[in-house]
């Protein structure tokens, strides 16, 4: 059996309760205070002695039956609690690091190796990979006027980003990273960042609007190495949390980016009672957590006030977490050529269809999430078949003939 609290202080929430009830494949009842009522009869509605905050009960577990009675309560603003998430301008913003990723693609016939400009960032490859799937996405974040930063705002206008938020400054030059690749597609990272633009946005120049028009608010750690980053983010976390955005975060540590492993700890954990979404990766696990299972970890994590968590496997898939406990969500085979941006992708899949649906964190269940899940090990799957990270983000066409009920 579903349970929801639902908002019932007038006959009009009334009728449109029952209205919603009668179309619902399964026995559905309205409990309040001591009183239980067929929620499909109005007389039995009505006779309710107190019209106000109530408890919709549906005998099925079936959840595309549950997903279509919050949609519909959603719709009738019937959902106690629920904000104005649902009608946000954006699905989905980001605020992060933009950046070049010069991706290794072979050699010279003298064997000097070749580098190849690819757009990325993690943030930035996030939002792609949403806006590909028909999220509504804004970026935040900062660039030179330089080449690459013009480059990079092109790019991401292209891909449907919308880029109010994106400052060209001339003061600072764009961020680079050289990402070389082994036999399997793993990567190595250097970065061109002494300072780059990234780290230099100030939270006077974050456009508070795009902020409160979000329904989820993703940020990762890299804008916390440096300030006045570090300083922006907190801010714009806090900012969109007060105004009902769900908080995303990805650690997605490089250590050569940090001073020490330490000071990375110390720093990346504290996101982490912000947090509604997180995901990390098996290497982050014991960074973030010092535990060195998924299950100990995410518990870990949950503890703390997370309320999701992802940890990715690579080809193993995906581990799921919510407070009801944990699910192991295998992946699809892929032939991996390129592994930037698959975590992104993965996150960015995943975000995307959790958007889609209007379900409150406090309505999340394990079982609802799994297909959320499962999309984004498809969206991760394709990715890594292809080099670079926005350039591999796939299409939703893709993904449907992957992942089968799709649409």
């Amino acid at each position: 059996m579903f349970q929801i609290e639902v908002v019932l202080n007038s006959i009009t929430h009334a009728k449109d309760l029952v209205s919603i009830a009668e179309g619902t494949p399964c026995e559905v009842w309205l409990h309040c205070h001591r009183y239980v009522v067929n929620a499909k009869s109005l007389l039995g509605v009505l006779s309710l002695p107190f019209m106000e905050e109530a408890k919709l009960s549906l005998e099925t577990e079936d959840q595309q039956v549950i997903d279509e009675v919050l949609k519909r309560l959603s719709t009738f603003h019937l959902l106690k609690g629920e904000s104005a998430i649902n009608d946000k301008a954006y699905d989905l913003v980001a605020l992060g690091e933009i950046l070049i990723d010069f991706t290794q693609e072979g050699v010279t016939a003298s064997g000097q190796k070749i580098f190849v400009q690819h757009a990325g960032g993690a943030p930035a490859n996030v939002l792609v990979a949403a806006s590909k799937l028909g999220s509504k996405t804004a970026f935040l974040g900062k660039v030179g006027t330089d080449a690459h930063g013009r480059f990079l705002k092109t790019t991401l206008e292209a891909e449907g980003v919308e880029t109010k938020g994106l400052i060209l400054d001339s003061n600072f030059f764009t961020t680079l990273a050289f990402v070389e690749l082994d036999e399997s597609g793993e990567r190595t990272f250097s970065f061109a960042r002494k300072p780059g633009a990234d780290t230099q946005i100030q939270k006077e120049e974050l456009p508070l609007e795009i902020l409160k028009q979000s329904r989820i608010f993703h940020v990762g750690s890299l804008s916390l190495t440096h300030q006045p980053s570090y300083e922006t983010t907190f801010y714009a976390v806090k900012y969109a949390k007060e105004h009902g955005a769900m908080i995303s975060y990805d650690p997605n540590y490089r250590a050569s980016l940090w001073e020490s492993e330490e000071i990375a700890k110390e720093v990346m954990r504290q996101m982490i009672p912000y947090t509604d979404i997180m995901k990390i990766s098996e290497v982050e696990m014991e960074l973030l957590t010092d535990q060195s299972t998924p299950e100990a970890a995410a518990t870990c994590l949950i503890n703390q006030g997370v309320q999701i968590v992802l940890i990715t496997l690579g080809k193993d898939g995906a581990y799921l977490y919510t407070e009801e406990g944990g699910q192991l969500i295998p992946g699809y085979l892929s032939h991996v050529i390129d592994t930037t941006g698959a975590g992104d992708a993965f996150l960015g899949g995943f975000l995307h269809s959790l958007s889609q649906h209007p379900i409150l964190m406090s309505q999340l269940s394990l079982k609802g999430l799994t297909s959320h899940v499962r999309l984004a090990n498809a969206v991760a799957s394709l990715c890594v078949e292809q080099m670079g990270a926005i350039p591999a983000m796939p299409l939703k066409e893709s993904v449907c003939k992957r992942f089968i009920g799709f649409a």
